[in-house]
Order: structure tokens, then sequence, then C-alpha cells
């Protein structure tokens, strides 16, 4: 396994967008006609509009077998160019049948609390479905204690896997719009601290075609879990994580197989709630929206590279492309 960090300037991802051969000094070379146009830089807007829906589906608990009602949210590929989520606005007519990222969100939190990672995704063509986790939400507890976490780790995974099966059902009701856009051979997991832990959990031996865990809660946990990811996988992580130690993140890090790739992408000056709407105990060494548009630009790069499967995206997971954040990546070995 090889990992390396690269510090790189702001003249080399001119470079990389647009295909040119020198950073100063001499003339751009000419662009081909057929040439394709620059990459939309992945921490912007996507080209799609988004729309918001609002579904319930009810499953008997993992525990018990008691009625387990999910409240779901939905952010999805729409017409139009609005900046904000249109309620139950017509799913876009080109351009899909578009994948499905399922989120996970943090203990005590609300799938709604993450609206800038969620409706940024949606912009770029994926089908964002976010479930509650009953018990474990801003509605139950907050903080929530020791029970409600135990309680709680043995319901999400399978409040997870079982979303993704309703919403691949939709296919079957000719009566549901999402069912005509939804893409079931091309699916992610992710989620923010608990909802991070979900993601890797869930994702190991799961459904789902790739993995992005922020801030995972409880990494020394997942130790023993790691090994049977077998997906790529991105950890997203903060530096001055005030409920995450960082060497426990890089821990779980090292602990994913050295078959797979794999990305760590560290944020010196992040916090724990870096990665939700509401960056309580942020400073201006790393302001919310730029931790916004840092969240927002690696997660984007590696489900266009690893889920949309473009190649054109993956030098944001190999390099440095910007000075407040570190990038780890390990890619399999060659074949001899």
């Amino acid at each position: 396994m090889s990992a390396r960090r690269v510090a790189i300037r702001a003249c080399l991802l001119a470079i990389a967008a647009v295909g040119l051969i020198a950073c100063s000094g001499g003339s751009a070379a000419k662009t081909p006609a057929n040439a394709q146009p620059a990459l939309r830089d992945p921490a912007e807007r996507g080209p799609y509009g988004v729309g918001l829906t609002k579904m319930t589906f009810e499953r008997p608990s993992t525990i018990d077998g008691t009625p387990r009602k999910l409240e779901t949210w939905i952010w999805y590929p729409a017409g139009g160019a609005e900046t904000d989520a249109k309620a139950d606005a017509a799913p876009a007519s080109q351009g899909g049948p578009f994948p499905i990222v399922v989120f996970s969100h943090g203990s005590g939190g609300q799938p709604n609390f993450y609206k800038y990672f969620t409706e940024h995704l949606a912009s770029w063509g994926f089908v964002v479905v976010a479930p509650p986790h009953p018990g474990n939400t801003s509605a139950d507890c907050f903080p929530c204690d020791g029970k409600s976490i135990v309680t709680s780790a043995r319901e999400r995974p399978t409040d997870m896997t079982f979303i993704l099966d309703q919403v691949l059902a939709l296919k079957n009701d000719a009566s549901q719009p999402l069912g005509k856009i939804v893409d079931g051979t091309r699916t992610a997991i992710t989620g923010q601290s608990f909802g991070g832990w979900t993601s890797v959990y869930a994702g190991s031996g799961g459904p789902f075609n790739a993995i992005i865990s922020m801030s995972p809660g409880l990494p020394s946990t997942l130790l023993g879990r790691a090994p049977g990811v077998h997906v790529p996988t991105l950890i997203l992580g903060g530096g001055k994580d005030e409920l995450v130690a960082p060497g426990d993140v890089q821990k779980l890090f090292d602990a994913l197989p050295a078959d797979d790739e794999k990305t760590y992408v560290s944020f010196p000056e992040g916090h724990h709630l870096t990665f939700a709407d509401r960056c309580v105990g942020c400073t201006d060494a790393l302001p919310e929206q730029r931790g916004h548009d840092l969240v927002n630009r690696y997660s984007t790069a590696f489900l266009e590279t690893f889920v949309m499967k473009d190649d054109r995206y993956a030098h944001y997971l190999t390099e440095d492309v910007a000075p407040d954040a570190l990038i780890v990546h390990a890619a399999p070995a060659a074949a001899p």
C-alpha cells in the first residue's frame, strides 16, 4: 500500500481542469475541436435543479419487531435552476437514471440538518435518501444517552438497507415519479458522526458501491468491521474534532483493506460540526462555508470517480488542491 500527501498551488488545479501544459511563462496549447469542456469544480453547485419530497416507510424493529416509522427526506435532480430545493418538483427529464446515495444523520440529529450536502449532491445528479433513526433523533434526545446509542446501533444499519430497498421498489409503481429516475446499480452510503459509524458498519458487506464517512463516531468500535469493507471508501475528519480523536479516525482508515481504493481527507482546522449545516465551534481558521465547500468538493469528486465512473475527477483524491485539507489516498497495488 502506498500513501502520499502532495501540496500543490492553485495554478496546478487550473492545469488539471483545462489541460494546459504550463502554469506560467508559456503559452497554452491550442484546444482541439473535439476536446471535452473544462470540469465543473465539484465544490460548485451542479447542473440540475433540486427537488425535495418526503415519504414514510415502516419496518419492524430489529430488536423487538415493533413498528418503526421512517419519515424519510429525499432530494433529487429536477428541472430548473433554483438555488433552493423545490418541494415535489418534477424530476429531471434528462441525464437519468440517477445513482442513489443513502444518508445517515448523527446522534440527536435529523435528516435535514445537512442540507448544504444533500442538496449539493442532488444538484450533481444523485438521489439522496435520508431516513431518521427513531429513538436517536433531536425529537427523542439531545444529547442522547448511552442506552439510546447502543439501541440505535442495532437499528441503524437495517434502517439504511431497508430504505434503499424501498426506494428501489418505487420502480415498480407507475404512479411514483421517482421510480422512473433511480438507478439501483449505482449506490452509495454516507453519514456524519453516528451516521459516519453507520455508513462503515452498513457498508461492510452491504449492497452499496461506495462509502463516505464523515467524522465517524466511536471509530475504534469499527476496527474489527473495517477489514470487511471492500468498496471504495472516503473518510473525512477534522483535526480539531471535539468528539472524535483524529488519531482514532486514522486507525480506522489504516484498518480498511489495502486491496481497495480508500481516501482520507483531514481538515486540520475542522471541528466535529464542520460537517453539519450549523457549525458550532467553527472559527475563522476554517469558516463554516469554507468547510462546507471542502466537504462538497471531495465528496462529489469521490462519487463522480467511483459511482459515476468518471475518472476525470480522480485527481481531486490524489492531490491536495486546497491548502486547508490534507489527503492520504491509497490505491490497490498494480498486478504483477
